[in-house]
């Protein structure tokens, strides 16, 4: 695709996507909505909005009206901001690196906001709702970021070492990723020695003997996949394997239960069901959250049993078991015809597990 048709593409789902906006605007009777939170804003423009990447909020803001389309921004990001990550039609009030960007936002009763104060509406949750239904654009750019955030990792982990340190782990694993065009928002490593007593190891200088777990979530203007994917270096133990398989028995139970317009509570049922059925302690589930929506963040909230949320068509969700080591973990979108996988590495061992093509564990010599 030539530069223009593709500039073309990303103007057309902006305005998708700012449709949306202007829809809830005309339905709570309003004449402006403020976006200011990252994610938000990353599923709007379809870029890149952070500077620092651990701050919450963005280096602009957007002020959506009926008829205008406005940003507010500093001078140092403001050129960089139009050349490379704001789609057309987006105008730019730009101020200096010293100003605060508040007193330029609208505020009342009449204005809504994704994040509360100044006496706008807060929409928090409504904002939320319009992204979790992912565009066909959006779709297709956030299959190729998973696809490519799972062949980064498993091309670093067919790479990795039985005397590599954690930390030697994850310099292969960000390095692929920055390779593909991937920012890691979050990464984990354990080895043998680790990976049984920490849910979230991240990476230490201990060597990872016999065995590896690593956990990426990773990031491309604005959409993160989350992958893990396991090494081992020595013919693991029956038993062992045996606990692998029955942890993708429970991942299998859960993705059965992921049902368009079902409460996420319910597959939060199903896991706490399938970890007793298939041999683990029936108290696994509560040592580790399951997973649940994901796309503009590792995870937008993780499911519980009181998540009354509705499942939507078209959203991008990622579920994680866990049990006795062992983890898996891919990024699935819902349809009517189940989910279909998106972190697909070609090159990594697979098995079938339920009817879905799931990951091995990769034999290292």
């Amino acid at each position: 695709m030539n530069t223009t048709k593709l500039q073309q593409g990303l103007d057309a789902a902006f305005l998708e996507r700012v449709e949306k906006i202007r829809h809830l605007m005309a339905t709570r009777n309003l004449s402006a909505v403020v976006l200011r939170k990252n994610p938000n804003l990353a599923w709007l423009i379809g870029g890149r909005v952070h500077v620092p990447s651990v701050l919450d909020m963005a280096c602009f803001d957007i002020v959506v009206g009926e008829n205008s389309i406005m940003a507010i921004t500093n001078v140092i990001e403001a050129p960089r901001l139009a050349a490379e990550e704001f789609p057309n039609g987006i105008d730019v009030d730009v101020i200096n690196w010293w100003q605060e960007r508040d007193p330029r936002l609208p505020h009342g009763s009449s204005i809504g906001c994704d994040n509360p104060g100044a006496d706008r509406i807060d929409l928090s949750s409504e904002i939320e709702v319009l992204r979790s239904s992912l565009i066909a654009a959006d779709q297709a750019r956030f299959a190729k970021v998973c696809e490519d955030a799972a062949t980064a990792l498993g091309n670093a982990m067919k790479e990795v070492r039985a005397d590599d340190r954690e930390v030697d782990v994850a310099a292969r694993i960000t390095n692929a990723m920055w390779r593909a065009d991937l920012e890691a928002v979050f990464l984990g490593v354990a080895g043998d020695l680790r990976v049984r007593k920490f849910r979230h190891p991240l990476p230490t200088t201990q060597l990872i003997g016999s065995r590896v777990v690593a956990s990426i979530c990773a990031r491309r203007k604005g959409l993160i996949a989350s992958v893990t994917r396991i090494v081992t270096f020595d013919a693991i133990p029956q038993t062992q394997g045996d606990e692998y398989s029955r942890l993708l028995q429970v991942e299998s139970a859960i993705m059965d239960a992921v049902t368009i317009g079902d409460p996420f509570a319910k597959v939060v049922q199903a896991a706490t069901k399938a970890y007793q059925k298939f041999g683990f302690n029936q108290d696994e589930w509560r040592q580790h959250h399951q997973g649940g929506p994901t796309g503009y963040l590792p995870r937008d909230w993780p499911a519980t049993l009181e998540s009354t949320r509705l499942i939507a068509p078209d959203q991008a969700v990622a579920w994680n078991p866990t049990a006795q080591g062992w983890k898996v973990e891919d990024t699935w979108l819902t349809s009517d015809r189940g989910a279909r996988l998106l972190s697909v590495d070609s090159g990594w061992p697979t098995l079938k597990v339920g009817g879905r093509s799931r990951p091995g564990l990769l034999l290292r010599p």
